[in-house]
Parts: structure tokens; sequence; C-alpha cells
């Protein structure tokens, strides 16, 4: 009698297990299943894979629409992509993703379908978001307060906060610039009343960035290590992206397409290697070749076209 009470509650919790609701898919979670079913012929180009935000999903596609891959090789390319990202998905692994239920693939398609048609590189609008980095803004300012040697001045728009700083600590009812960065949870908007990182990059570093990209693109392609000179260009570089202490910084990250913070911090690591590796050190190639998952790969060999497409001559 005893073992038949547990096996009655052993089996309630597996059926409870069971019938409990699975966590919803996420965008990319939808978007990776769509571009699964288009390569095995399940859903049409249209209608799902124009609708995809994620650049890394449309090269595949596209290079299988193209016959640049097989349906071999996109296959290959998608189990890549899961393994990357195994660690942020949670319903779909790489065990599991040739063979979801078709209620799951029906909650994709869905999501999926509701979307506009994107050109490639757009992103959906985000709602209740009406400025974007880099554009030109005037506010009226409610108030300023000194701190140090600057000048805070706030004001309030269309529901944001606004924020610029200045050391001149001049008496402004209004102040105008241009928008450096956002935070979107606390709905603050970052305010730069000088033209301090939109300036042009010089010739000479110009020169220098356009070389690396081209070392660095060589790199993946044929796997041909960068010069030492190359290398310290790429790692100056990550820094003026995360410290935004240089007149070009912003421009730079406009060529560069706007990379994600967290993106950059990963690519500071790679770099890093990149130069000792550049100096000769063998466990730093190594560590390059057999690590590539884990700074972003895709998205940083976006960034280097991107910037070697704008800086080299015309």
């Amino acid at each position: 009698m005893k073992k038949s009470v547990f096996a009655i509650l052993e089996y309630m919790t597996l059926e409870r297990k069971c019938n409990m609701a699975k966590r919803p898919l996420t965008p990319r979670e939808s978007e990776l299943i769509a571009t699964a079913l288009f390569v095995v012929g399940t859903v049409p180009y249209n209608g799902h894979i124009d609708r995809l935000e994620s650049l890394t999903l449309r090269d595949v596609a596209d290079d299988y629409l193209s016959g640049k891959r097989s349906v071999a090789e996109a296959i290959d390319a998608l189990d890549q992509y899961i393994h990357v990202r195994r660690h942020r998905f949670k319903n779909v692994t790489p065990h599991n993703l040739w063979t979801l239920d078709d209620r799951t693939e029906q909650e994709a398609l869905r999501y999926i379908v509701r979307r506009p048609e994107l050109k490639k590189g757009q992103t959906l609008n985000k709602k209740n978001q009406p400025y974007q980095v880099g554009q030109d803004v005037e506010f009226k300012v409610d108030k300023h307060v000194d701190r140090g040697q600057f000048r805070i001045y706030i004001g309030k728009q269309n529901g944001f906060t606004f924020k610029a700083q200045s050391k001149e600590k001049d008496k402004l009812k209004a102040a105008s610039g241009w928008i450096t960065h956002m935070d979107l949870k606390d709905r603050l908007v970052f305010v730069n009343l000088t033209d301090f990182g939109r300036q042009p990059i010089d010739p000479e570093i110009k020169q220098a960035l356009e070389e690396m990209s081209a070392s660095l693109l060589g790199w993946f392609a044929t796997a041909t290590l960068p010069s030492e000179d190359e290398a310290k260009t790429a790692k100056q570089m990550i820094a003026t992206l995360q410290r935004r202490d240089q007149p070009y910084w912003f421009t730079l990250t406009s060529a560069m397409n706007h990379p994600k913070p967290e993106h950059v911090k990963r690519w500071g690591a790679f770099v890093n290697l990149l130069v000792k590796a550049s100096g000769g050190d063998a466990a730093a190639i190594e560590t390059l070749e057999t690590q590539e998952d884990k700074y972003f790969k895709d998205a940083f060999l976006r960034a280097m076209r991107a910037l070697h497409g704008e800086l080299a001559p015309k």
C-alpha cells in the first residue's frame, strides 16, 4: 500500500511538470525556428525571413536561397548559431532544434508573420521611443545643478528626462545638442552640447583603422595574423568605443553600425589575445582558434565590414 501511494504521488508530480506552462518563446528563438523551417523547405522566404531582425540568420537564409550554401551547410550554420547562444536560449537548445513539436513551431511562426516586412539590418520600431542616439534635440531647462566643475542642465520632454552638462555654467532657458546615449528603463536622455565625439576622424588615424579592418577581415578569411601595430590599432579602437574619450568616438561608432556595449566588451578580450598572438604568443593563437564562439564573431565581422566599407577609398 505504501508503495502504491508513493507511486501515485510520483506520477502526480510528473504529470504536473508535464502540464506546467512552457515559458514563451523569445523573439530570437522565434526567428531561429522560422529560419530552420525555411532551410528545410517548410515555409517560404516571403512573409517569414523578410521579417527577421537578426543579420546572422538573414545571412544564413540568403546564402541558402542564392545557392551559396547547401541545405546541409545551412543546417550546420544554424547549429553553430544556437551553440554559441546555448546559455541564453531556454526553449530551443542544440538538442531539440530539429525535433520541436508542432505547437512550438506554430507559436514561433505566428509571432513572425505578425511583424511588418523589414529591410536587412532594420530593426522593429520600439514603442514609445521617439528619440534615437545621434539625433539633434532641443529641450527646455527646468533646473540646473552645479557639480564640481560642471553645470548639469535638466529638463523634461515627451515623458523623458533630459540631462546635459557644460563647463561654461551659463544660465540657459533651453539647451541644444545631440543624444549620446539613452537609458530607456529610467527614460533618461543624455545630451552633448558640443561636437565632441562627432568630429571627423583624422586622416592618419583613418588610414590606420582602414588597414586594421582589412587585416582583421583577412584573419577571419585565411587565419593570417595582423601585424603587431594593426592589432594595437584594434585595441585602441575598442578603448575609444568604451571610453568615448576621443573627439571622433561617435563617428567611429556610427561607422561600425552602433555595436552593442556587451559585444564591444567581448571584442576587447578577443583583441587583447590578438595583440599577444601577433607578438608570437603561441597559447594566444591557439585560444583564438578554439574559442571563436565566445566573442560574438558574427557581430564583430559585420562591424569590421561596415568600418572597412566606410573608410576604404571609394
